[in-house]
């Protein structure tokens, strides 16, 4: 276990660069970039950004697909002593408007466009909402009229004393990057505050779990704007001067290209883009060869789909339990672990914490085997929700402890079993149904390709249990024949007693669920 240390952000990069000074830290198409230059124009970022007018703790939104720009201007608005506010790039103008005005965002970094959405002209429809004092374009190839990542550069670069006399006022204390979390329920959104002493941690425990060295080269998989991305690819491969590889995009078939052609080791992600991966054709030409190991998390992963994924790229995969909330995360798999203890469990909680779980009913810890909701509390917590002390108070208590709103319980070994989220737990009539047990027992039925259980409005047993299901391609399965198949291994009040078939389920951009979408869906499914 390594030890916490206190360092800004500023620091660990400084030291890297000064250990590596000529390894690759970024590559992307054709182009990389070293340790040495990575610090250099991070430094000409932040002061570009100082020398613009952007102040010590200002909040800078970050709108941009993954690019290397994007990764070297977050890492500058950080080092510039400002807070970075990474935004979903799904989302609209007037939602992006409401979370400017939910974390005070004062600045725009934007980056060209996702899908059909142009961020330029996302940003004048966020200005029309919200005051923005300014807007930068970090594209790779600038095309509006807004100061670009080479213009921001050539400033600072003229402007260094602003820059380091910035830095020296700098603590590990200091505020360092705003994320955005409403789970996937369609809450109001929450503006989770971290300082650069979670940053710094975060990275080392993430690239310490994986075992990640300065010959290692980890593949971008994940969207920049969610903290599993920022811990286990960027701030992990600083805290070990590794290379991060960043793919043309997010497809499945652009990260295969990246694995093979940078002969990646690191490969961490979401369930869902294993999955589009393993699909693939040009997987079938071969998985790449000289993947080591990597997380994978952010959704539920059956043990069946956990061993596929495994097996078939031929890695030791680790399993890991994260929220925005715990930073560093709650609780990750060892490389020493056997396939089953992996495959199954979430692992033990992470480096620095204590974890336990808690009764459903009094709040107090409760011995292995019994299933509660998962707590744990760390110097890595996050700081709190911005401007919000009320509902930080609702999730971490006066003991600091996090209450997570997930179920799970420890096994003999200290292994951590995830069962579900707390408030998806079905009440039927007074008997619990957890819907990953069920979604379990159907996952097991060859033909189906993913399943989501949830709680439907019962007149006799208040709820009951719907399982949605998308089958594999050429399959035709009944629900009746999914009951039969289930006969053996559910209790029959666990048995769902609606089965609805989707062709897919509604995703937000790491692949979870969106389950207020899927309940409305439910919704009209069955008033139909």
């Amino acid at each position: 276990m390594r030890p916490l240390i206190e360092e800004t952000l500023n620091q660990m990069i400084e030291q890297t660069a000064r250990r590596f000074p000529e390894r690759c830290a970024l590559s992307f198409r054709d182009q990389s970039w070293t340790y040495r230059q990575l610090q250099q124009l991070t430094d000409h970022i932040a002061a570009g950004l100082l020398a613009s007018g952007v102040c010590k703790g200002d909040h800078v939104g970050i709108l941009s697909e993954n690019t290397p720009n994007a990764v070297l201007a977050f890492l500058g608005v950080i080092k510039a002593g400002c807070v970075a506010c990474m935004l979903n790039t799904c989302l609209k103008a007037e939602e992006l408007a409401g979370l400017a005005a939910l974390s005070d965002i004062r600045h725009l970094m934007i980056g060209h466009h996702y899908k059909e959405a142009f961020f330029y002209d996302i940003s004048q429809d966020i200005a029309r909402h919200y005051p923005l004092i300014h807007i930068f374009d970090i594209g790779q190839s600038p095309s509006s009229p807004c100061i670009s990542f080479s213009q921001l550069a050539k400033l600072g670069k003229k402007n260094m004393d602003i820059y380091q006399t910035q830095k020296a006022l700098l603590t590990p204390g200091d505020d360092s990057l705003i994320l955005y979390t409403s789970g996937t329920t369609g809450n109001h959104a929450k503006a989770v505050v971290s300082t650069h002493f979670h940053l710094v941690n975060g990275g080392i425990q993430k690239a310490c779990s994986m075992n990640i060295r300065e010959q290692d080269i980890i593949c971008c998989a994940l969207q920049l704007f969610h903290i599993f991305c920022i811990d286990v690819n960027i701030l992990a491969a600083i805290a070990a001067g590794a290379e991060l590889a960043m793919p043309e995009d997010m497809h499945s078939g652009s990260i295969l290209k990246t694995l093979v052609r940078k002969k990646c080791t690191v490969l961490s992600s979401v369930p869902f883009t294993f999955r589009t991966m393993l699909k693939n054709p040009a997987f079938s030409a071969g998985p790449p060869v000289r993947l080591r190991t990597g997380i994978i998390g952010g959704a539920y992963c059956s043990p069946e789909n956990f061993c596929e994924i495994e097996q078939s790229f031929g890695f030791t995969l680790l399993p890991g339990l994260g929220q925005t909330e715990a930073t560093a995360g709650i609780s990750v798999g060892s490389l020493d672990d056997p396939l089953e203890t992996r495959s199954r469990t979430v692992g033990h909680f992470v480096d620095h914490s204590e974890g336990r779980i808690i009764s459903l009913e009094n709040g107090t810890p409760v011995p292995a085997g019994e299933t509660g909701e998962i707590c744990i509390r760390s110097p890595m917590l996050m700081k709190g929700y911005y401007n919000r002390p009320d509902l930080t108070a609702e999730i971490i208590d006066t003991d600091r402890w996090l209450h997570t709103g997930d179920l799970g319980f420890l096994d003999p070994d200290g292994n951590l079993h995830y069962v579900g989220r707390k408030r998806e737990l079905i009440n039927r009539g007074g008997e619990k149904i957890m819907p990953s047990e069920v979604e379990s027992a159907i996952l097991g039925i060859p033909q189906v390709e993913c399943c989501k259980v949830v709680g439907i409005p019962d007149p006799l047993f208040g709820e009951e249990a719907c399982a949605c299901i998308v089958q594999k391609s050429g399959s035709s399965l009944s629900a009746d024949e999914i009951r039969s198949s289930l006969q053996g291994c559910l209790a029959s009040f666990k048995m769902p007693k609606i089965i609805l078939f989707f062709d897919a389920f509604p995703l937000n951009a790491a692949g979870k669920i969106q389950l207020n979408q899927l309940m409305e869906m439910v919704r009209e499914r069955i008033a139909s």
